[in-house]
């Protein structure tokens, strides 16, 4: 019997957890077949996220119909990443990973004295280089610029637009390619990457913050079932459970890599073939989604704010925790432009709410083992937003 490449690559995974478990930190020694995976499937993805936007907004064939899809995917995004930070605050209220706690020797964190404002996060989505942008992965960015052509393409006189349009349409088509050919590497770079986490990362889930890494996991389960499974059966009346069967390949990209960005191929190649969903709709969220549907990391940052909080023996009134939630939604949009990524987001996310930051460098040593998770949600939510939107009832 002939495997599927999803198949083989959850065989992968399931071998490599096995044997790194086995084998132990040496196991590290392979490492760099993972590391190869991982950049393979980056090499392509700021092209492909520039191709798939512009194509998309082309096939629509009118603004409107952008502006109206545009909407949805806002409000989707906001709304979801809303709840995320919201569920992270309660976990972290019923569970109390702080409680008690008492931690020594901790690695001091260089303090960070500004949080994003919202005008700022606006402003940095417009390159001023777009050359540049793409050069450091600025993905918000690249999409404006595409999102900006996109438009120029559909104003252009008929026979200017239908030239450009089948430029594009084979420039997106190459690039998929490119990333499919990278994506038959799948089950030995995926076995490669879990079988160095669970080798480095196996022992060391027993200790004190196992209480925390816990509270991370409940949280975004609760994510999962009450906000991804509710609202895609709310709004497509599908059975929900054959839904995340059929994007398992995304499941376990998303889990092994801990990167929305290497996920993206996979993502867009399930959704169109597996979900059979239009391609403009998904061209346009999954690449966006990538930047504005951090729901994992609103999670994180609600979930952390409650565990300090504890851990120094405060309190926080209900007009703070607010306060967190909001400012937890806003830290997932000005990450993306903040050099350090999620640390020095909750570095000044902890200072916004007058909170020490000493735990920070300890969170920083185990994130690996949440982040699985934490980019698996990220992902899964984007993909649950494409099926909302692109669902043809």
């Amino acid at each position: 019997m002939k495997l599927s490449l999803s198949t083989k690559t959850l065989i992968g995974m399931v071998l490599g957890a096995i044997i790194g478990f086995i084998v132990g930190p040496k196991i590290e020694a392979i490492g760099f077949i993972g590391t190869i995976f991982l950049r393979a499937l980056q090499m392509a993805v700021v092209p492909l996220i520039f191709f798939s936007v512009v194509t998309a907004i082309i096939s629509m064939g009118d603004v409107k119909r952008l502006g109206v899809i545009g909407s949805k995917l806002i409000v989707l995004f906001m709304s979801t990443t809303l709840i995320a930070a919201a569920i992270g605050i309660l976990v972290g209220n019923v569970i109390k990973p702080g409680k008690g706690l008492v931690l020594g020797d901790l690695p001091e964190v260089d303090k960070v004295d500004h949080a994003p404002t919202f005008s700022s996060v606006i402003t940095e989505m417009f390159p001023t280089n777009i050359i540049q942008s793409m050069s450091e992965g600025n993905i918000l960015q690249v999409i404006v610029f595409a999102l900006f052509s996109g438009v120029a393409i559909l104003l252009l006189k008929e026979h200017d637009r239908n030239k450009i349009q089948i430029m594009f349409q084979t420039l997106n088509n190459y690039i998929m390619k490119v990333l499919n050919i990278v994506l038959l590497l799948s089950p030995y770079g995926v076995f490669a990457l879990m079988a160095v986490t669970a080798g480095k990362y196996g022992t060391s889930v027993i200790g004190p913050l196992t209480k925390f890494i816990g509270s991370i996991y409940v949280g975004l389960f609760l994510q999962l079932l009450l906000v991804y499974f509710i609202l895609y059966f709310l709004f497509t009346k599908k059975n929900p459970f054959q839904f995340f069967k059929k994007i398992s390949p995304v499941w376990i990209t998303s889990f092994t890599t801990c990167s929305t960005k290497a996920t993206m191929p996979v993502s867009i190649k399930t959704s169109e073939e597996e979900l059979k969903l239009p391609k403009d709709v998904v061209g346009l969220t999954i690449p966006l989604g990538a930047s504005m549907n951090m729901d994992g990391n609103a999670l994180w940052f609600g979930v952390v704010a409650i565990f300090v909080t504890q851990l120094t023996g405060l309190e926080m009134s209900i007009s703070e925790q607010v306060i967190a939630v909001l400012l937890g939604v806003l830290m997932t949009l000005g990450s993306p432009g903040i050099p350090g990524g999620i640390f020095v987001a909750t570095t000044i996310f902890l200072t916004s709410l007058n909170l020490p930051i000493e735990v920070i460098g300890l969170l920083a040593g185990i994130f690996r083992i949440m982040d699985m998770g934490i980019t698996t949600i990220n992902v899964v939510g984007s993909v649950v937003v494409a099926a909302i939107v692109g669902n043809k009832k």
